[in-house]
C-alpha cells in the first residue's frame, strides 16, 4: 500500500484565528507520535490568517478526526493524496 498525504484546510471564524492555531498545534505532537505518521506540518495563509492548512504524511490511509467545536464554522476540508513522486 503506498504512502498517502492528507491535506486539511480549516478556516477560523472571525476573531477565532489564535484559537484555531492553538487547537491545531495541540493535536500536532500527539499526531506525530501515532504509528504510521511520517510528518505533520501546519501552514498559515499569508492572504488570510484565519486559513490554516495541515499536511500529514502517513504510511497508509488512517482514520483521523478532530472536533473543532465553535472554532470553525464548518467541518475542515480534507483531501487524501497518494504519493506518486517525492524527493
Amino acid at each position: 500500500m503506498p504512502d498517502v498525504i492528507l491535506i486539511v484546510t480549516a478556516k477560523a471564524k472571525p476573531g477565532k484565528e489564535k484559537e484555531l492555531e492553538r487547537a491545531l498545534r495541540e493535536v500536532g505532537q500527539p499526531t506525530r507520535q501515532q504509528p504510521g505518521c511520517v510528518r505533520f506540518s501546519l501552514y498559515r495563509s499569508e492572504q488570510d490568517p484565519g486559513d490554516i492548512v495541515g499536511i500529514e504524511h502517513w504510511k497508509s490511509k488512517t482514520k483521523l478526526g478532530a472536533a473543532m467545536g465553535n472554532i470553525i464554522p464548518g467541518p475542515p476540508q480534507i483531501l487524501w493524496h497518494e504519493i506518486i513522486d517525492e524527493v
